[in-house]
């Protein structure tokens, strides 16, 4: 009977060692975060008024002006500000330069991961770390156009120039929206709204396949006419040295 009362305490420490053991293991797979519940951005795209700009957190808006000196006057301004689910973007294209409106191409260059180990495109910014370009039309027809835009994946090398944003082992059509990683209207991943002479933007970040999302991310613009661009925002004025007036992607904080 004792010895069958020192076994019974065994087992009940071995059992009590596994269990605490196997708790604290670290999870191999672990679950990512919930997304948020009930979460209502700041930013609307139907109201049609830009008041709710006024409000948001200084901290995390970032802004960009075009310098009278610089080489591409297309677009006067652009202000981003993120928030946990959504990149919200309010830009004012110069319409002196945007003389054909039958279709202007409206490009979001993103470096997601925040690092210089991935993606390229130096051609319209210093840093060439852009991994992911959405590309729409931001005015269709004369009219405002909703910016629901394709997603496009740098397939070049890593800090490469070139507008290399499809896989170039595969032929690119319209069965398979011409290399794309979505195809424009093909995912709710934007919508858009024209207040005045601005243009407010909220792309769903999570829709965005094939990337990852640091805490803060780089941003670029461009807007074209016939394919070729006009204006492009962050950038500096032209000199002899920087005759295109490059400038990095402005960098934005995920406000969470």
């Amino acid at each position: 009977m004792k010895a069958n009362w020192k076994l019974a305490l065994m087992c009940v420490a071995t059992i009590a060692f596994v269990a605490c053991t196997e708790k604290n293991k670290p999870n191999p797979d672990p679950k990512p975060d919930p997304e948020p519940e009930n979460f209502e951005s700041k930013i609307k795209v139907n109201d049609n008024s830009l008041a709710d700009w006024e409000s948001l957190p200084k901290e995390f808006v970032v802004s960009a002006e075009c310098p009278a000196g610089a080489a591409m006057l297309g677009l006067k301004s652009v202000k981003v500000y993120a928030d946990q689910l959504y990149i919200n973007i309010l830009v004012e294209p110069n319409m002196e330069d945007i003389v054909d409106t039958e279709w202007v191409p409206f490009h979001v260059y993103l470096n997601t991961d925040n690092s210089d180990k991935t993606g390229g495109y130096g051609d319209e910014f210093t840093d060439a770390n852009t991994n992911i370009m959405l590309e729409t039309a931001i005015i269709a027809d004369g009219a405002s156009h909703s910016y629901n835009p394709s997603v496009w994946k740098w397939w070049g090398e890593v800090g490469a120039d070139g507008w290399l944003w499809s896989d170039p082992d595969i032929v690119g059509d319209e069965s398979n929206f011409w290399g794309a990683l979505v195809g424009e209207g093909q995912q709710p991943i934007g919508a858009s709204e024209q207040v005045g002479d601005k243009f407010e933007i909220q792309i769903l970040r999570e829709l965005i396949p094939e990337c990852t999302w640091a805490d803060e991310f780089g941003i670029g613009f461009d807007i074209q006419q016939n394919w070729s661009s006009v204006g492009i925002l962050p950038c500096v004025e032209a000199t002899d040295e920087n005759p295109n007036g490059k400038a990095a992607k402005l960098k934005v904080k995920i406000d969470k």
